[in-house]
This record gives structure tokens, C-alpha cells and sequence, in this order.
């Protein structure tokens, strides 16, 4: 059959075959294999950015265990949690507006007993209370602020009524 077609013909039909064996190639290999690629490629950035997030996990986890152990080493005696709110209420000063303090029932978590003392403070100014804070966070040893409510008085806008819980970690 070709054989009987003019050069000319024989020239476009082996065109036209060639262009179709080109669109086969691309279709059946060369496209799948750039889109494989292109796949894999986002897969892999992917994956260095999970690599990253677990690296910054890694380094945060340390640098807790090194607070930790910073704060274990800096704990004061074994005092209780109560003795040592009553010492923080009278070094700033505010033992006459402490209304209660009630401890709580000290649970565990792992190989850590967890304290926590729930105190209210009534007629507190503001300047009272960022001392009380700032002594229990940064001079306390393993003392933190477990939740705070401020709420000022309907009688004096300056004064202010504090509920707060203080919690200490201690290691068994």
C-alpha cells in the first residue's frame, strides 16, 4: 500500500507516523514520568518540612527538660506548696487582704506530684499584685501561677480582687 503511494505522499503519511510514535512516547512514558517526579519532589519537601517541625520539637523538648532540672535543683527544701504561699503573702506584703488560701488535693502525673493551693486576695492594688506574681514566677523555685482572675471592686476602681492558683511540681 505504500508502495503505491507518489513521494510525496510516502513523505506526509511517515510524518504523520512519526508525530503519532512522538504523541505515544509522551503520553505513555514521558508524561507519567515527569509527573511521578514532580510528586515525589513535593512529597520530599514535605518531608524536610516535618523533618524541621520534629528538629524545633526536639530542641523545645530539651530545653524543658533543662528547666526542669533547673527547677528540681532550685526547689527549696521539700517545703509545702501552703508554707510557701503564706511566705510569699507576707514578703510582698499583702497577708491582711489574703481572704483564703485552700489547698488542693496533690495529684500525680508520671513520676511528678503536683501541688496546687487556691488563694483569695481582696483590696489588692495593682502594683501589690504584679510583686506577688513576680516573686511566686521568678523567686518562688518551681512555683507557677496555674490560673489567675482579677476583677476590680465596684466600691474603689484602683483596688482589685484576685482569685489565683499557684501549682509546684516535685519529683518522686
Amino acid at each position: 500500500m505504500i508502495k503505491s503511494l507518489n513521494p510525496r505522499e510516502r513523505l506526509i503519511v511517515s510524518a504523520g507516523a512519526v508525530a503519532l510514535l512522538l504523541i505515544l512516547i509522551w503520553f505513555a512514558l514521558l508524561n507519567p514520568y515527569f509527573t511521578a517526579m514532580s510528586n515525589l519532589d513535593r512529597r520530599i519537601a514535605a518531608q524536610q518540612r516535618n523533618l524541621g517541625k520534629v528538629q524545633q520539637m526536639q530542641q523545645q523538648l530539651q530545653q524543658l527538660k533543662q528547666q526542669l532540672a533547673t527547677v528540681n535543683t532550685r526547689r527549696q527544701g521539700n517545703k509545702p506548696l501552703f508554707s510557701q504561699v503564706e511566705r510569699f503573702a507576707e514578703q510582698t506584703g499583702v497577708r491582711e487582704q489574703l481572704l483564703s488560701m485552700r489547698p488542693q488535693p496533690a495529684t500525680m502525673q508520671g513520676d511528678f506530684r503536683q501541688q496546687l493551693v487556691e488563694i483569695r486576695l481582696e483590696k489588692l492594688s495593682l502594683g501589690q499584685l504584679v510583686k506577688l506574681l513576680h516573686m511566686v514566677e521568678y523567686r518562688s523555685g518551681g512555683v507557677q501561677v496555674k490560673s489567675l482572675r482579677v476583677k476590680p471592686r465596684f466600691d474603689n476602681r484602683s483596688e482589685l480582687d484576685v482569685n489565683m492558683v499557684l501549682m509546684s511540681l516535685e519529683k518522686l
